[in-house]
């Protein structure tokens, strides 16, 4: 079950984020493709948290640690990207939100959820024991020194503990940050997942990642629903049925 919306004034306020972060061209192509016409794009990612389990966390000086209501007014480095409403979701049921400290300083979280990211919420479907990477963040003077693998690690028995395996993720093909550190992770990228959307019509197409070798296990994974509308059904490819070139690379 989705969460609730969330109020117009927390709406406008990551809308009024987005567009310091982003500008205002990727701002404006943003709100046509996601309300009206256009395009978007992002990698569709699988992370395996078994791989981390025992992985020690090399990070003296840092703390890891799940994220407290109560320390929320702390985290204002936090709010320059996301609304303090965000934050406080996802200190709810549901999230999994992990947060970096050093000394009372916040430097990085990591969010996952038992929700799909919006864009793709009807096309991409979570398996029992998987979740979905909401996001993660680490304040601009702290990056570039490996704290995303390092929260990683630490976070993993927290969320293998709660019988989670795996983690889904999309991320935009021109997020260059993003792209890096999954990378450095080694987390895997199944395709590419291409969303057009014409007014009240929404069409979505998956393209495997022709690289990898032996994907379609994980592939097999993600449950794949078809719009019921038989005029957008037909352009629709359904990622369980996807034919992946497993050359290997």
């Amino acid at each position: 079950m989705a969460p609730a919306l969330l109020p117009l004034g927390v709406v406008v306020r990551e809308i009024w984020l987005y567009f310091l972060n982003n500008g205002l061209w990727r701002s404006l192509v943003k709100g046509l493709a996601v309300y009206a016409v256009g395009r978007q794009r992002w990698y569709l990612t699988r992370e395996d948290l078994a791989a981390y389990a025992g992985r020690p966390v090399d990070a003296p000086g840092f703390e890891f640690r799940p994220a407290r209501l109560a320390e929320l007014p702390r985290m204002r480095p936090f709010m320059e990207r996301m609304p303090e409403a965000v934050l406080r979701r996802w200190c709810e049921p549901g999230y999994y939100f992990f947060v970096t400290w050093k000394g009372e300083e916040v430097v990085s979280y990591r969010c996952l959820s038992t929700y799909v990211h919006p864009g793709v919420e009807g096309f991409v479907r979570l398996a029992p024991d998987q979740l979905f990477m909401v996001d993660e963040y680490t304040v601009p003077r702290y990056r570039r020194q490996g704290i995303t693998r390092q929260m990683a690690y630490a976070m993993n028995p927290w969320v293998l503990g709660a019988g989670f395996h795996e983690v889904l993720g999309v991320h935009r093909t021109d997020n260059y940050d993003t792209i890096a550190a999954t990378r450095a992770k080694g987390v895997t990228r199944l395709g590419t997942i291409t969303r057009w959307r014409l007014l009240a019509h929404t069409i979505f197409r998956f393209e495997p990642e022709r690289r990898l070798a032996a994907v379609n296990a994980a592939v097999n994974r993600i449950h794949v629903s078809l719009a019921h509308d038989a005029a957008v059904a037909a352009a629709l490819v359904v990622l369980e049925s996807a034919e992946v070139n497993q050359s290997g690379g």
